[in-house]
C-alpha cells in the first residue's frame, strides 16, 4: 500500500520527504509543480516519508480522508501525464521555487557547476525496471550444449572402437570406411557444430579473458606515471570536450534532454532502487521531468583503460534502455571490447577519441 501526498505539499514543497526515502519515489519538477509527487509502483510502504513531512501531507493509501481522495490519483498520474495531474491540482497555486533552486537548475543547465554554490539538487532515481543488468554474467554450460558434446563423444568412440564391416575403400588410399563411421559420422559433426553454437557466449568471455596480441607500442608501459591531479585534469578536459560536442542538450530536437557531466567536480549522480551506492558517470543525459537516463558515457585514458575498470565501474553503468557509450583512446577499441566481454556487459557501444590540432576527433566502432 503506497503513501499518497496530500493538498498541505500544495504551495510548500519542503523536501525533508526526498531525503528521508530510501527508495527515492517522491519527485516533482522545480519551478513548474506545485506539491510533490510519491510513486505508487518504486514506493515500498516504509512510512520514512511521513514523520519526516512538516506539513503532515503524507498519509498512507488506506488513510486518506475523503475530502483528500483525489491525491490518490494525482500521485500516479503525475508520473504518466505529468500535465494532467497539475491541471487537477489547478492553476491558481504558485510552485514552491526559491532563488537558490533557479539558480542552481539554471548552472546545471549551463554546465557551471560553480556557479550553483553550496546548493543540493537531488540525486536522480533509476526505476526498477532500469535498473542494471548483472555486473558479472558468466555463460555456463547449456543443456544443448552438455548433449551435443555428449552425443559427440560417444559417436567417436564408437567409431574408433567399432567402425564395423568396411563398405567404402578409396582408391590409391589403402583406407577403410566402415559402416559405423559412414553412419556416425554426419551425427558426430553436426553435434560438434551445435556444441560450439550453444557455447559461443562462453567461448568468447573466455577468449576475452586472456591477453589480446597487438602492437607493441600501444602495450608497453612507461617508467614514469603522472601525477593524479594532473591525470584527472587531462581526462576533465578531454570529458567537458565530448560533452560539449557530442551531448549538447537540450537542443531543439531533445528539448526535455538535460546533460550533466561530473568532472572536474559531480553535478548529478543516479541511485539505483533499493541500493546505496551514487553511480557517477562521466556524464550522464536525464530526461525532465523524469530525471530517467537516457545516455550514460564513460571516457577513458590509456590510465583508466583495465579489467578493474570494467568489473567494477562499466558493469554499474549499463541500463536496459540507456547503453553504455565507451569513449577510449585511439587503437584501443578491441582492448576495450575483451574487457567489456569478459566483465558480461552487454550493453555497450564503443568510441575512440584522439587529440587533434583542432580538438578532439570522436570515431564510433561498429
Amino acid at each position: 500500500m503506497p503513501f499518497i501526498i496530500t493538498s498541505p505539499c500544495v504551495g510548500t514543497q519542503d523536501r525533508a520527504c526526498v531525503e528521508a526515502c530510501p527508495v527515492d519515489c517522491i519527485h516533482f519538477e522545480a519551478g513548474v509543480d506545485a506539491m510533490l509527487f510519491i510513486n505508487p509502483v518504486d514506493c515500498i510502504d516504509c512510512g520514512a516519508c511521513q514523520p519526516a513531512c512538516p506539513v503532515s501531507a503524507i498519509f498512507p493509501e488506506a488513510e486518506v480522508t475523503a475530502a483528500e481522495q483525489k491525491f490518490i490519483n494525482i500521485n500516479s498520474l503525475w508520473f504518466e501525464d505529468p500535465a494532467a495531474a497539475r491541471a487537477q491540482i489547478g492553476s491558481d497555486v504558485a510552485p514552491a521555487v526559491t532563488a537558490e533552486m533557479v539558480a542552481a537548475e539554471t548552472a546545471m543547465a549551463d554546465g557551471d557547476g560553480d556557479a550553483a554554490g553550496d546548493v543540493e539538487l537531488p540525486y536522480r532515481q533509476v526505476a526498477a525496471s532500469d535498473a542494471p543488468l548483472p555486473s558479472v554474467h558468466r555463460p555456463g554450460q547449456s543443456p544443448v550444449g552438455v548433449a551435443s558434446l555428449a552425443v559427440f563423444a560417444l559417436s567417436f568412440i564408437a567409431m574408433v572402437m567399432f567402425p564395423g564391416p568396411s563398405l567404402i575403400e578409396p582408391q590409391g588410399t589403402g583406407l577403410k570406411i566402415g559402416a559405423t563411421i559412414i553412419l556416425l559420422g554426419p551425427i558426430a559433426t553436426i553435434s560438434a557444430l551445435l556444441f560450439i553454437i550453444s557455447q559461443w557466449s562462453a567461448l568468447s568471455v573466455s577468449a576475452a579473458a586472456g591477453s589480446r596480441n597487438s602492437s607493441t607500442w600501444r602495450s608497453q608501459g612507461s617508467a614514469w606515471r603522472r601525477s593524479e591531479e594532473s591525470r584527472r585534469a587531462d581526462l576533465s578536459g578531454i570529458v567537458n570536450t565530448i560533452a560539449a560536442d557530442r551531448f549538447a542538450f537540450p537542443n531543439d530536437d531533445n528539448p526535455n534532454f538535460r546533460t550533466y557531466v561530473n568532472l572536474p567536480e559531480p553535478q548529478m549522480a543516479v541511485e539505483i532502487q533499493g541500493g546505496v551506492d551514487k553511480l557517477l558517470p562521466d556524464i550522464l543525459v536525464l530526461d525532465r521531468p523524469g530525471g530517467r537516463p537516457k545516455m550514460v558515457a564513460q571516457v577513458e585514458s590509456r590510465e583508466t583503460l583495465s579489467r578493474e575498470q570494467a568489473k567494477y565501474v562499466w558493469s554499474q553503468l549499463q541500463f536496459d534502455d540507456a547503453p553504455l557509450l565507451l569513449y577510449v583512446p585511439a587503437g584501443l577499441a578491441a582492448q576495450a571490447k575483451d574487457y567489456a566481454r569478459a566483465a558480461g556487459i552487454k550493453n555497450t557501444r564503443i568510441r575512440t577519441w584522439r587529440r587533434r590540432p583542432e580538438g578532439i576527433r570522436v570515431r564510433e566502432v561498429r
